[in-house]
Order: structure tokens, then C-alpha cells, then sequence
């Protein structure tokens, strides 16, 4: 049977690489905005979800 997987050293870094590709693209998207800024929309979103959790939370 013959193996025809990559080495595991040709594949270092990739997940660095994945990493700062995500990264960089959630730092653009939250810098870029166009009517409410996306860092606003963010915070918005976390406390919405924090009062339905605690309601949640809250029932017996």
C-alpha cells in the first residue's frame, strides 16, 4: 500500500497561515462600515443575546 499523504513537514504553518487569514478578514469587516458601525452592531448583538440568556436563565 502506498502512501500518498503530504509529509508533516511540508505543512507546517498552515494553520498560522488559516489563522491570519481569518483573523485579518474579522479585522476588516469590523473596521468597514457603512451605515451603523460593525463594532456598535457587535456590542448590540452580545448584550441582545446576554438579556435573552439571562431570561433564559431565569425561568423555572
Amino acid at each position: 500500500m502506498a502512501r500518498t499523504s503530504v509529509p508533516f513537514g511540508r505543512q507546517r504553518g498552515q494553520a498560522y497561515a488559516e489563522y491570519l487569514m481569518v483573523t485579518s478578514a474579522l479585522v476588516v469587516a469590523l473596521l468597514v462600515g457603512d451605515q451603523i458601525p460593525p463594532i456598535a452592531a457587535l456590542v448590540t448583538a452580545f448584550k441582545s443575546f446576554f438579556s435573552a440568556y439571562s431570561f433564559t436563565l431565569s425561568l423555572p
